[in-house]
């Protein structure tokens, strides 16, 4: 079965396709704070991690993820973010919150050639479109890092 796309423009899928497609890998689990602010694209991340098994808190920006972070941050694991959204991106959320917890786990994603990235950010980047499995396997990769 192809896996989902996740882009600027999902494509639609029926609710049996997603239900067949949401296979729970036993070892999944972690808390996700997914910072996107297209809110199908941000629905589709939200659906897929929540069916792996992973708990996810949403924002629409970084000024929004900070408030959850305020909220949440002890049990967060993964910062999982766009790098371009309004009043403050990714760039500038993972410094903040990296500066308040070094330790946090990031993964940055961006649907524009090379993201804006810099050098110490770059090691975690899906560049969109990436299919589900893709999302998955990374999320899976970066939490399992020691």
């Amino acid at each position: 079965m192809k896996s989902e796309i996740f882009g600027r423009y999902p494509a639609r899928v029926s609710r049996g396709q997603v239900a067949d497609a949401a296979k729970v890998p036993p070892d999944a689990g972690g808390t996700i704070l997914l910072v996107e602010d297209e809110p199908a694209v941000r629905q589709l991340f939200a659906q897929a991690l929540t069916r792996a098994g992973y708990r996810v808190h949403e924002a629409r920006n970084g000024q929004e993820a900070m408030k959850v972070f305020d909220q949440h941050g002890d049990s967060i694991d993964l910062l999982l973010t766009d790098l371009r959204m309004p009043y403050m991106g990714g760039v500038e959320l993972a410094q903040h919150l990296r500066a308040r917890r070094r330790t946090l786990k990031l993964i940055c994603v961006s649907g524009y050639p090379g993201g804006g990235l810099e050098s110490d950010l770059t090691s975690d980047f899906l560049a969109k479109p990436f299919s589900r499995d893709d999302l998955l396997a990374k999320v899976r990769e970066v939490l399992d890092r020691k």
